[in-house]
């Protein structure tokens, strides 16, 4: 069986990548598993994409050292709220989550657009970065829902872990604009916040993409220049 390359900068957000695509999947499957042994995998593999996440933006040794401690908070967070479940408890796993995933986000946009020449790997990262706009804005929700679980109408909030995924759904349904209708904001704190997310979304489009263009672009000027 051939062994995983060892993670580098040309290939750190295939990782990052496969651990958000990862992270994903396993809430909507557990979700397919009612009851604890779905909240027990969501967890395990929360934890687990967080760390090669983190570990694959393979930055210094003072920020993996964050980075694992956050993996760690969250797990003895996790292992808490399974034995004694509260508000408080979920409020601090989702605030971890979000800090790690802001964390992710500003580390990637940094190697992306001022570390190196534009390859595939940078292309793989913009669309990670992508997804992590979407989770952002899943945890912002997700703590919303646990204040106030009204917020949303077509969300029933019972057990946040299993509402991950349905969360996570609607995140990306408004990042990419299409909004479906079948879940809206029921006040206007989530009425912000969801607009905020299109709005987000399209810059995103509108001006990271393009930015990414024209760094390519001035690397085959460059290079041009170069053979001359």
């Amino acid at each position: 069986m051939p062994k995983l390359q060892q993670i580098n900068d040309k290939n750190n957000f295939i990782y990052l990548l496969i651990a958000i695509s990862i992270l994903l999947f396993s809430s909507a499957v557990s979700d397919d598993f009612p009851g604890s042994v779905g909240e027990d995998i969501f967890s395990v593999i929360s934890v687990a994409m967080l760390i090669l996440g983190l570990k694959s933006l393979h930055t210094n040794i003072n920020i993996k050292r964050i980075a694992y401690t956050l993996a760690l908070f969250l797990g003895v967070l996790n292992l808490l709220w399974r034995i004694y479940p509260s508000k408080w408890s979920a409020v601090l796993i989702l605030v971890l989550m979000l800090a790690s995933f802001i964390g992710a986000f500003k580390l990637s946009v940094k190697k992306i657009l001022f570390e190196g020449k534009v390859d595939s790997n940078k292309i793989i990262g913009s669309l990670s970065l992508y997804l992590l706009i979407g989770l952002i804005w899943t945890t912002l929700y997700m703590i919303l829902l646990l204040f106030d679980p009204t917020s949303f109408n077509g969300i029933d909030i019972e057990n946040w872990r299993t509402l991950f995924s349905r969360v996570a759904y609607y995140s990306f349904v408004t990042l990419t604009t299409l909004g479906y209708g079948d879940i809206s904001p029921a006040n206007h704190i989530a009425e912000f916040i969801v607009y905020m997310e299109a709005v987000a979304g399209v810059f995103y489009m509108a001006i990271f993409v393009s930015s990414l263009i024209n760094l390519k672009d001035s690397d085959l000027t460059q290079n041009r220049s170069d053979k001359d």
